[in-house]
Parts: structure tokens; C-alpha cells; sequence
């Protein structure tokens, strides 16, 4: 069971034939309610049933996320030179309830023991941006950008965990997580574009990140940081080689860095022997870009691509046979 509800006001302000101020603000919220029944056979390698389990998962959830814009936009002179720039904050504030009551059985089906696992897991992430960016158009069709931006991430994710044992609530600190992870990321970019004579036209890129990330899991006292500088270069050429005939050629170097969700190392339960977690330890993945295509009579488009990705981000499933567990991380 899902609902949305979701709000936006926004206002410009013109100062000036010049220039133009604005503000936009958001406001989101999404009360949730999962649900599962699951039941479970366990079997020993000659294949004679062990023992049997059944659950109850419940999930509920409600995200209330609120962002506000600060945009400026400034005409510099006719030929259409242009500065522009923007101030983002944005604040997801989510709960999460999760029950989880476990009956066991032995292999003839009699009732051997009940328990239940009651999860509490809020989440906070905070994020704080701004950026400029410069136009300015040349002669012969030729066009120079260029940019900067800087960004703040704080998400805090604290998990708790409780084991109803003779009806009363326990601590369980093995399934216990507080993670809080800071990032700044801070960039600039310079870009050129212009005809390469009649038929050819070309872009040119280059953008440099600056990334500072730290991770710290409270409840066990582990700590990372990571520092590091990259170089992502772009190059775009287009060949008209006729009125129905066009040949593009691009290449890019990006970078995927891991959503926050997978970073943050607490448990979703199906039941006491399937459940997902993250991981604290992702690192970005970096791939090369290389595409090319061909369009006929602006109708028919043919594409190929080619592409290397290293330290790839891939979601693996994994076992603990000792507790007959199975997880997805």
C-alpha cells in the first residue's frame, strides 16, 4: 500500500530586463504499508526435512522529504553572454517499523518455539549544493561554457534491533548498525563547441571532481575515508555526410558512485532466513565510453557502443550456511 502527496510553489522575481531571480520550493511525504507471509522447509544434504519456518514481515515506512532553489539567471550583453547560478537544500527524513514474528517447527509440523524481531530504522539525509555556470558564445557558430559546483551529503542511518524474549524487549546488538556518512564533492568543467567546416561539427569536455567521503558505523567503532580527484573527459563529432545521411562519434569517462541506500549497511528482513543489506565499503565505478551512430533521413537511427567499467557496482547474493541464511548485498 503506497500514498503520495506532494506539494510545489514556486516564484521569479524579474530585477531586471537583465536579470531574474527565483525560488522554488518542495514538499513530498509518502505514508507506506509491505506486507509477507513466508514459509520455509530445511532440509539436510540427503534431502530429509529438518525442520520447517514460518514468518510475518511488515514494513512501514513514511518519507517526508522537503527541498528549496535559490536560481539566478543575468543576460551580460547582447550577444547573449550569460551567468547563471543555483542554491539547492534538500532534507529526506524517513521512518521505519519492521516486525518480524517467527514461528519454528519440527519435521513432523509440531510448534516448537515462537519469537519476534522488532526493527526501528529511521534514516536522515541532508544535502546542501550550489553551482555557477558561464556562457559565452564566439563567432562562427563557436559557443565556450564553463562551471563549477560544490556539494555537502550527511545521511545518518540508525538501525536498532529488539528480541521479545518471555514477553520482554531485548537489545540485539549483532544486527544493530548506526552509520553516518559525510561526502563533499566539489567540481569544474570547461567546455567548447564550434562547426568543424562544412560538414563537421565538434564538442569538446573536460570536468574534474574533487570527492571527500567518510564513513563511521558508531556501533562498532569502524571507520573510512576516502579522498580523490578525478578527470572526465568528453569528445562529440558529428559528420553530415548528406541532407539524409548523419554520422555521430562520442566518447565519455563517468563515474557512477553508489546510492545512499546501498552504502547504509542495516538490515531489511523477509524473514529470519532472507534478508538484504548494504554496504558501507562500495566504492565509485568508472567507466569509458565510446558510440557511435548513424541517422538516415532523420528516421532510422543505428547505434553501436562500446564501454569498460571498472570497480562495477553488481548486486550478488550470498549464503551463511551455518545459520541457513541467504542475503542480497
Amino acid at each position: 500500500q503506497n500514498h503520495f502527496y506532494s506539494a510545489k510553489v514556486g516564484l521569479d522575481y524579474y530585477a531586471s530586463k537583465k536579470t531574474t531571480l527565483g525560488v522554488v520550493l518542495n514538499g513530498y511525504y509518502n505514508p507506506s504499508l509491505w506486507q509477507s507471509r513466508t514459509s520455509t522447509d530445511i532440509f539436510n544434504p540427503n534431502n530429509d526435512l529438518t525442520s520447517q519456518a514460518g514468518a510475518f514481515a511488515e514494513n512501514k515506512e513514511k518519507w517526508k522529504n522537503f527541498s528549496g532553489n535559490f536560481n539566478m539567471r543575468t543576460v551580460l550583453d547582447s550577444a547573449g553572454q550569460e551567468l547563471t547560478a543555483d542554491l539547492d537544500y534538500v532534507q529526506y527524513r524517513s521512518t521505519s517499523k519492521q516486525p518480524l514474528i517467527s514461528s519454528y517447527y519440527d519435521n513432523m509440523g509440531n510448534l516448537e518455539s515462537i519469537d519476534t524481531l522488532q526493527g526501528n530504522l529511521p534514516q536522515n539525509i541532508t544535502i546542501y549544493s550550489g553551482k555557477a555556470d558561464y556562457t559565452l558564445p564566439l563567432k562562427k557558430g563557436a559557443k565556450f561554457e564553463a562551471g563549477v559546483k560544490s556539494s555537502y551529503v550527511k545521511t545518518d542511518n540508525n538501525a536498532s534491533y529488539d528480541s521479545l524474549q518471555n514477553g520482554t524487549l531485548v537489545h540485539d546488538f549483532n544486527r544493530s548498525n548506526h552509520f553516518v556518512y559525510e561526502e563533499n564533492i566539489n567540481a569544474a568543467y570547461v567546455n567548447y563547441s564550434r562547426p568543424l567546416g562544412k560538414k563537421w561539427s565538434g564538442q569538446f569536455g573536460l570536468r574534474m571532481e574533487n570527492t571527500n567521503a567518510k564513513g563511521n558505523q558508531l556501533s562498532t567503532n569502524g571507520q573510512f575515508k576516502r579522498n580523490y580527484t578525478q578527470l572526465f573527459p568528453t569528445v562529440y563529432l558529428q559528420y553530415a555526410a548528406s541532407e539524409k545521411n548523419q554520422f555521430v562519434i562520442n566518447y565519455g569517462r563517468r563515474i557512477n558512485r553508489p546510492d545512499y541506500g546501498d552504502l547504509n549497511p542495516f538490515i531489511h528482513f523477509l524473514d529470519r532466513y532472507t534478508f538484504e543489506q548494504g554496504n558501507p565499503n562500495l566504492k565509485p565505478q568508472f567507466s569509458h565510453n565510446v558510440e557511435l551512430s548513424h541517422t538516415y533521413n532523420n528516421f532510422l537511427t543505428t547505434t553501436l557502443n562500446w564501454s569498460r567499467t571498472t570497480d562495477i557496482i553488481q548486486q550478488v547474493i550470498e549464503q551463511h550456511e551455518s545459520t541457513n541464511e541467504t542475503f542480497i548485498k
